[in-house]
């Protein structure tokens, strides 16, 4: 990612890594700032967002800012980071908050942590921050557990490949729902639903305790890689290895919770991980279905086969196994057939588990079925 016309190698990436929104991530960031400023950093402020929050704004006291770029929309204002001004000052170091943002249509790129990669490129180092709900592999989990769908989300591998160093930014969810009600956090009118909303005590204790897993992954691979474990001073927690995971998705709702589920398998299994997608015959794929499919796979930084099957030849399940068996698939993951009215012993899942006796397959469950009427114990 290097810029040899500009004589300057790729830039050093600094995340401060959080579980939710006030825990101190920007402030962090800022006080850190401060320190480098007086001890004579190049350093200015890309985009930092205070919320109105006075500690955070104090912070900004004496900080060189380019000022953002102001886009018109639907009769809205809306300020972005001004790209071009950033790189045209070449600082040593650019402050970039919330990272996972969307850009405003018209913008050179379509989402923050793509400005970010393009100022790396330019040789200045940044420090950003990010929520661990924004990672895509965690976009069901946070959904599970909060109850809200974070439509803004960045590729993992922005944090577990490309980060140089990651500061893990940690509160009790008691201090931080104390900060919320005492004003620090937001507007006092919005104090009452953010408390009885994402941001319950059961809610966040939960999310905290993924974010805080998920931190000390992300961490001690950049330690082994830091101590001559890796091969890289970036961690890669999906890369080819002797063994390999085949996702199975069937173009239908929910693969996207597979593939992230499968991304996260193999980043566990430490091996090398595709999708596959077999076409029946006589059946058209959904050319929207597939286009979301590529996308997320895309996020993730996994090859997208799609491949038919034809009854001349063979059907789904041969389809599938004749794959694995070229590329030596060792594991599988697949969704839990939909359709009740299907014995077991009779499903595609089955007839490619009795095709492969030699893989280790990894069902997954649908959550939206829990404790339905049919299930055990009703």
């Amino acid at each position: 990612m290097g810029t040899a016309s500009l004589g300057r190698e790729r830039g050093h990436l600094k995340v401060y890594l959080g579980f939710a929104a006030g825990v101190g991530k920007t402030y962090t960031m800022l006080q850190d700032a401060q320190r480098a400023r007086a001890g004579g950093a190049d350093i200015v402020v890309g985009y930092v967002e205070p919320h109105t929050r006075p500690a955070t704004t104090a912070l900004l006291d004496g900080m060189e800012i380019v000022p953002p770029r102001r886009v018109e929309r639907a009769g809205a204002v809306l300020q972005e980071m001004d790209l071009d001004a950033v790189l045209a000052r070449r600082a040593k170091i650019v402050l970039v908050d919330e990272l996972a943002h969307t850009n405003a249509p018209g913008s050179q790129h379509a989402k923050r942590f793509e400005d970010v990669r393009e100022i790396l490129a330019h040789g200045s180092d940044v420090w950003a921050t990010l929520n661990i709900q924004h990672l895509e592999s965690l976009n069901d989990q946070v959904a599970a557990i909060t109850y809200v769908r974070q439509r803004e989300t960045l590729p993992d591998a922005l944090l577990t490949e490309e980060a140089d160093e990651v500061v893990a930014i940690d509160l009790p969810p008691e201090e931080l729902r104390e900060r919320i009600a005492q004003g620090h956090v937001y507007p006092r009118e919005r104090i009452p639903a953010a408390l009885d909303g994402f941001f319950r005590q059961e809610r966040l204790t939960a999310l905290r305790e993924v974010a805080l897993r998920e931190m000390a992954r992300v961490i001690e691979g950049h330690r082994v890689a830091e101590a001559g474990g890796g091969d890289s001073p970036r961690s890669s927690a999906v890369h080819p290895v002797a063994d390999l995971l085949l996702i199975l998705t069937a173009g239908r709702p929910g693969d996207e919770r597979i593939v992230r589920q499968g991304w996260r398998l193999a980043r566990s299994l430490q091996c090398g991980a595709e999708v596959l997608h077999v076409r029946p015959e006589g059946v058209r794929d959904d050319p929207q279905r597939i286009e979301e499919l590529r996308q997320i796979c895309a996020l993730l930084s996994l090859p997208l086969l799609v491949i038919p099957a034809t009854a001349r030849r063979y059907g789904v399940g041969e389809a599938v196994a004749a794959h694995a068996r070229r590329h030596r698939v060792t594991h599988v993951l697949a969704g839990a057939a939909r359709d009740r009215r299907l014995p077991w012993r009779g499903s595609t899942l089955q007839e490619i588990m009795d095709r492969m006796p030699w893989a280790d397959f990894t069902v997954v469950g649908d959550p939206s079925r829990r404790f339905d009427e049919d299930g055990p114990g009703s």
